[in-house]
């Protein structure tokens, strides 16, 4: 049962992305805890897509399709912004203090670790980020 979803190219759009999300899991039977994980790497992903993806002021859709499959759950993210690879980035050095260390550049290091499986892709003019865990409980409702 395969669940998808198009935004634009908006932060405005990352709200209801978490929420459908959110309720993807619940419908998959996906625990809290990888829920909130797809939803911690989703939501960096799909801001620095917005955010560094596309030309200032273009317009572009983002296509998520989330889906539980052979005992994973797969988060397949696809825009249409410029050609970028996020996972060739290098892992960020841990500073040596706080006044070394320097904001941001850790949302690539979140997403590898809290997937089980990354892989990027460039197929058709667009940006394909496939992120898999393997789902060790599913949540059954109790009634």
């Amino acid at each position: 049962m395969s669940r998808r979803l198009r935004i634009e190219n908006c932060l405005d759009a990352l709200r209801p992305m978490s929420e459908w999300l959110a309720e993807s899991c619940v419908a998959l039977g996906i625990s809290d805890d990888l829920s909130y994980r797809f939803d911690l790497a989703a939501n960096e992903a799909v801001a620095n897509t917005i955010s560094y993806g596309y030309a200032p002021g273009a317009r572009g859709t983002i296509e998520l399709c989330f889906d539980l499959t052979h005992g994973h759950a797969i988060l397949v993210i696809e825009d249409d912004g410029n050609a970028f690879n996020p996972l060739e980035l290098a892992e960020p050095r841990p500073a040596s203090s706080i006044e070394d260390s320097r904001i941001g550049g850790l949302g690539v290091l979140l997403i590898r670790r809290s997937m089980g499986q990354c892989e990027y892709q460039r197929r058709g003019g667009r940006n394909v980020l496939t992120l898999k865990s393997p789902v060790l409980e599913i949540q059954h409702e109790s009634h």
